[in-house]
């Protein structure tokens, strides 16, 4: 009685389900969960490190300004067909699981032919497009908000929030200044945690370079996650630079203030450890989700939002928040009460019922 978990891409799509897939593990030990993703992508080493199986698909997504380069998924698409096809049939799933995204296509199809329960979950409050395609036949699509855009009525849709990576015990690990110290800044100082996604983002970091200065002069330290490429820049010694940061339980207990990308899997991560937090939406992902996800918090009053390209904004929103105890604790509160810590378990359960035909 197998799960088969089609996500990847991004660690947005990858650590939801990976949440959800640790909670089966925990019921159902005996239940075999089986990770369909890309070959080279880091959501090989993330799984793997976990312990399940994981098989790697063919394919890649539609690039929206690559038009020539697109042109050879016509005739790459049906090799990955064959493969997916191939491959499931082989794993004989109960029940499949995936975040969107293209690596969840090719698997969500497989499923809905051979009539085996596929769940959706969708993470921004715009449904992207594996979503939107899988949505009219898919067992249920389940939401990271109260409402997502871009679903047909008929579609079957049930808000849970988003699963979150972390354990009740993870608040509790350490103390702020335990984890300061642990990362390697003073326990005294504010720290920022600067977060640009799994992969980074340029644009992000040449907004935040702008910023270093006048934050750093204000008395506070950063904990920078660049993804691929630091900064050319000279820093002082209380900023320091990662491509990744592997240890994100001592990073959010570190941190004051947060700016982010506003990325559904992120803003889940925000609300349930409660932070204050700056987000700059980036304009370029598909369906403009990211801005209608920061749109959502900024209603709820839940994190200060400024555009990529007003730095002075950036600058001064989170100043404003270093220099007030008070306001940080009100977006931090307002943040945690859009956490939904059950989400994980509750997607958990759903799936199991369905592989075992409970509902």
């Amino acid at each position: 009685m197998s799960l088969v978990i089609a996500a990847g891409g991004t660690g947005g799509h990858v650590f939801p389900a990976l949440a959800v897939a640790s909670v089966w593990r925990a019921h159902w030990p005996q239940a075999p969960i089986y990770w369909v993703g890309v070959r080279g992508g880091r959501e090989e080493k993330w799984v793997s490190t976990a312990g399940w199986p994981f098989y790697s698909v063919p394919v890649r997504g539609w690039q929206p300004k690559a038009f020539f380069r697109n042109l050879t998924l016509f005739y790459k698409l049906p090799r990955a067909m064959f493969f997916t096809h191939r491959l499931l049939s082989s794993l004989r799933p109960k029940v499949l699981f995936t975040t969107g995204g293209y690596p969840g296509l090719l698997p969500g199809i497989w499923g809905i032919v051979h009539k085996v329960p596929v769940v959706v979950l969708e993470l921004n409050a715009h449904a992207g497009r594996t979503t939107r395609w899988l949505s009219r036949w898919a067992s249920c699509v389940y939401g990271a908000f109260p409402h997502t855009q871009g679903l047909l009525p008929s579609v079957r849709y049930a808000w849970v929030g988003v699963p979150v990576r972390f354990r009740p015990s993870d608040k509790v690990r350490y103390s702020a200044e335990e984890a300061k110290k642990k990362l390697g800044f003073a326990p005294e100082s504010p720290l920022i945690l600067v977060l640009g996604g799994s992969q980074g983002s340029s644009a992000l970091n040449q907004a935040v370079a702008s910023c270093v200065s006048a934050w750093v002069e204000a008395g506070a330290s950063l904990l920078w996650q660049v993804g691929g490429g630091r900064s050319d820049m000279a820093l002082p010694a209380v900023v320091r630079q990662e491509p990744f940061i592997e240890d994100m339980v001592a990073a959010y207990t570190a941190a004051d203030v947060v700016v982010s990308r506003a990325g559904g899997s992120t803003l889940g991560e925000l609300a349930w450890w409660g932070k204050a937090a700056v987000l700059v939406p980036s304009p370029h992902v598909a369906e403009d989700h990211q801005r209608k996800n920061a749109a959502y918090w900024a209603q709820h009053n839940a994190a200060l939002v400024v555009e990529e390209t007003d730095n002075r904004a950036l600058c001064e929103a989170v100043l404003s928040l270093l220099r007030r105890e008070e306001l940080r604790k009100q977006y931090g509160q307002a943040a945690l009460q859009l956490a939904r810590p059950d989400a994980a378990e509750t997607l958990a359960q759903v799936l199991y019922q369905l592989a075992y035909d409970l509902s």
